[in-house]
């Protein structure tokens, strides 16, 4: 059996583990590990290049972001067939949760001792300012917005940094002017939130593209054309994945994308950049454990 690499999130606002315990997990389990922790989104890519060539699964210890972190830079280093493991320890957590994957960690490590492997589709994100692959979900406008100021607050409110910043930025928030493109459709228009994704859940549970696929290639679009009332209502019906058949939420798939405003962008939630930006998807790009 491969060896895996673990990277775990010290930052993750999850359980917190010591790096004894975490390695004291994978050999209770016969798995063979080296096992690092870090405070820093740039220290990955030290790891991965460390053992780039060796036959090894990467696997993170952490939220949506401690994955999609990993998967950024495996890509982006063109490790060879890149071969991922998750076991979610986040408050978040969501994109595991579309294979029912276990949030406790000592039932999840359980999982990585099948053979069941996916290949998923990853998709990639530049501006004029910044580049990164995504795995799960990318919003634009009002949500991104409520990401960004949430990475401004103070480290107090930590935990609950995205309900907190989610009510301050709804008070004064209106639609805006969107712009998105691609060759097969227009949308230039007001509208209040434009999500574009590749996984099915976000935001601690919502199930916000219950159709969505991680093998046909294409990311889910969903624009909300309404105004900041009629959006806290599809919010709240986007938890149980009951906002597609409104009306008011515009459906689209594609495999590319061109976001023309200067709107807010946020990806596995984390703040990216404004727009315009160009979004393409890299088809069955990791083979991840489920």
């Amino acid at each position: 059996m491969k060896k895996y690499v673990v990277i775990h999130n010290k930052n993750s606002r999850g359980k917190k583990l010591s790096q004894d315990e975490i390695e004291k997990l994978f050999s209770s389990h016969n798995l063979s590990a080296v096992v690092y922790q870090t405070s820093k989104a740039s220290k990955v890519e030290e790891i991965i290049l460390n053992h780039k060539n060796d036959s090894v699964i990467f696997c993170a210890i952490g939220g949506d972001g401690t994955l999609s972190n990993l998967i950024d830079n495996l890509l982006k280093n063109n490790v060879s067939n890149p071969e991922v493991a998750c076991l979610p320890s986040g408050s978040g957590s969501d994109f595991m949760r579309t294979f029912a994957f276990p949030k406790n960690i000592n039932e999840g490590i359980k999982r990585l001792k099948n053979d069941q492997n996916y290949k998923i589709d990853v998709a990639h994100i530049s501006s004029s300012n910044n580049s990164r692959y995504f795995v799960n979900v990318l919003n634009y406008g009002f949500l991104a917005d409520t990401v960004h100021t949430s990475e401004s607050l103070p480290r107090m409110f930590k935990r609950f940094r995205y309900p907190i910043s989610f009510w301050l930025k709804l008070l004064p928030a209106k639609s805006m002017l969107f712009q998105i493109e691609n060759d097969r459709f227009n949308f230039n228009n007001l509208a209040f939130n434009i999500s574009i994704c590749n996984g099915q859940f976000f935001g601690g549970g919502w199930n916000i593209s219950p159709k969505s696929s991680l093998q046909d290639g294409l990311l889910n679009i969903q624009i909300f054309k309404v105004t900041k009332l009629k959006a806290m209502k599809l919010f709240f019906l986007a938890k149980k994945g009951l906002h597609l058949t409104e009306p008011d939420v515009i459906l689209k798939k594609s495999n590319k994308l061109t976001l023309l405003t200067p709107n807010t962008i946020e990806v596995d939630g984390d703040y990216f950049d404004q727009g315009p930006a160009e979004i393409n998807v890299k088809k069955e790009a990791i083979l991840l454990k489920i």
